[in-house]
């Protein structure tokens, strides 16, 4: 037998176990599989190290807000004033805004000023202005 004619019994062969009897799509379907428990692990992996990353910044922004209501107290020396900081938040995103507003800092639930004695203070004038 020829080298030749092997290689096309071969070739029958191969495209008989290939595409006749389904190995090649149960071969490609096991591939795709493979690849998207390999994706959903690989997202899983990012979340937790992001989840990871911003609980030890939120560790580290608590430290540090610690050390400095601990200097100011240093600074002032008056062991009266040790608790002055008990029980306080810093304000919410302070200082991290990228919003240019004139509320931009403030707290939300901050009620403001109490205008409503304006109104009867100006008199007859706040209505001609209307």
């Amino acid at each position: 037998m020829k080298k030749s004619e092997l290689k096309e019994i071969v070739k029958e062969c191969i495209k008989d176990v290939l595409f006749e009897e389904g190995m090649l799509s149960s071969l490609i379907a096991e591939i795709a599989i493979g690849i998207n428990q390999a994706q959903s692990t690989l997202v899983e992996n990012n979340t937790q190290q992001q989840e990871q990353a911003k609980s030890r910044i939120a560790a580290e922004k608590q430290k540090k807000l610690l050390e400095t209501k601990k200097k100011m107290l240093n600074a002032i020396g008056n062991e009266k004033m040790s608790k002055v900081f008990e029980g306080t938040e810093p304000l919410r995103n302070s200082g991290q805004s990228s919003v240019h507003s004139p509320l931009a800092g403030r707290e939300p639930t901050d009620a403001g000023v109490d205008i409503s004695a304006l109104f009867s203070l100006a008199g007859q004038k706040w209505n001609d202005l209307k």
